[in-house]
């Protein structure tokens, strides 16, 4: 973790002006979507309080805000660590989850410690082993406050949905998705935090994004001439002709697409037989992928959301599709740096970008097929039977303790 400490208390400010900004604003008692503009779900301003509470100055939230997520990394890292002990004893296949997602945060540092994302982030794994574990309360809790706060992790609702259905348990899952978003009710009386919708909807086509990259390697081949690469408010756009036409297709793909992958994820979820975290795991990067790749805004962050469940989905089943979302986490970094991303990415800089991208189609493809691919588990390994007409996806290999 050194490096990463190092990192985080670095004066490198990345997105934590406009944290520190929105706090303080607050903290005066000026009101969100009212008197400033804030861009992010409610919760995202609560988790930003306290550090601009405790320092006045930029450089001190900075820092502050910094200890923050550095505790954040601690605990996912401590999570994948226990996971991995659970299922393989103290053999050294115990620690691959949580040295493949070390090795992803180093090179990630850019924007992993400097972004809030890893906040959501963590409490979207914690929800996920806590269903694993069947304390369903706390698994719907952890996802709801996630959700007001980065809004993401409301794709994987469906999925605890069923597994909590299945095994009974549907009403404690109900009862931590509601305490999560009761303090809404309240917020809802003071705070218009709703506006922060109408501010992504009038977002352009992010050039990380998959039609973006398609776009602008077509601009270098002389393809599409008609295209700018531009700074907006919230990050690098394409605009011309040719990309708000593309940015229109990507929004109808992205909502028809995730809602595709959700609806399957519930399905697999209700004919998969196990429920063990790596399984659960698996299930929530169909999901998270397709929200992701087909999104027309895609910034280097957001593969911080599919990190923790890729290195904990290591524990089951096929390492193909955890690596290669492990593998495009790191070529971000490559995207994201350099005076060309400011004013309009180079062909080296363009192939890489469509690698990544490749990366994650690929991923989703392959995830797709995996959670269509469903049939009857095999009693002599799992002792399971299926009912009749149900069938299941395969079952992944049980861990053993050594």
């Amino acid at each position: 973790m050194s490096p990463l400490v190092a990192y985080a208390f670095s004066p490198r400010v990345g997105d934590m002006d406009l944290y520190f900004r929105s706090a303080r604003a607050l903290l005066a008692g000026a009101t969100p979507n009212q008197d400033f503009r804030f861009e992010y779900p409610p919760y995202a301003l609560l988790w930003f309080v306290p550090a601009a509470w405790l320092r006045d100055t930029e450089p001190g939230f900075v820092r502050l805000f910094g200890l923050q997520l550095v505790l954040m990394d601690g605990f996912i890292k401590w999570l994948l660590l226990r996971e991995g002990v659970r299922a393989w004893g103290h053999a050294w296949r115990s620690m691959v989850p949580c040295i493949a997602y070390s090795v992803t945060t180093w090179a990630a540092s850019l924007y992993y410690l400097k972004r809030y994302d890893l906040i959501p982030a963590a409490l979207t794994l914690a929800a996920l082993m806590a269903l694993a574990h069947r304390r369903d309360v706390l698994a719907g809790l952890a996802l709801s406050v996630g959700v007001v706060t980065k809004l993401y992790p409301v794709v994987l609702v469906p999925v605890m949905v069923v597994v909590c259905w299945r095994r009974r348990a549907l009403g404690k899952l109900t009862l931590g998705l509601s305490l999560g978003v009761a303090p809404l009710v309240l917020l809802s009386t003071v705070w218009p935090w709703w506006g922060f919708m109408s501010f992504h909807m009038n977002r352009g086509l992010q050039v990380e994004s998959l039609a973006a990259s398609l776009i602008w390697a077509a601009h270098h081949l002389g393809w599409v001439r008609s295209v700018v690469w531009l700074k907006a408010p919230a990050a690098y756009e394409l605009h011309g002709d040719v990309a708000e036409s593309a940015k229109g297709l990507m929004r109808w793909l992205w909502v028809v697409g995730t809602l595709g992958m959700t609806a399957l994820g519930a399905w697999a979820a209700r004919h998969r037989p196990s429920e063990r975290v790596g399984d659960l795991a698996r299930l929530a990067l169909g999901p998270l992928l397709a929200f992701i790749i087909l999104n027309p805004v895609l910034s280097p962050q957001f593969l911080t959301w599919l990190m923790g469940a890729a290195a904990l989905s290591l524990l089951s089943g096929s390492a193909t599709v955890p690596v290669l979302i492990l593998a495009a986490a790191v070529m971000s970094r490559g995207t994201f740096v350099g005076p060309g991303y400011r004013v309009g990415c180079g062909v080296a800089q363009t192939l890489l970008l469509l690698a990544r991208n490749g990366l994650l189609l690929t991923a989703g493809f392959l995830m797709l097929r995996e959670m269509w691919r469903a049939r009857p588990p095999r009693t002599e390994e799992d002792g399971l039977v299926p009912e009749p007409g149900v069938s299941a996806l395969p079952p992944l290999p049980v861990a053993r303790s050594s």
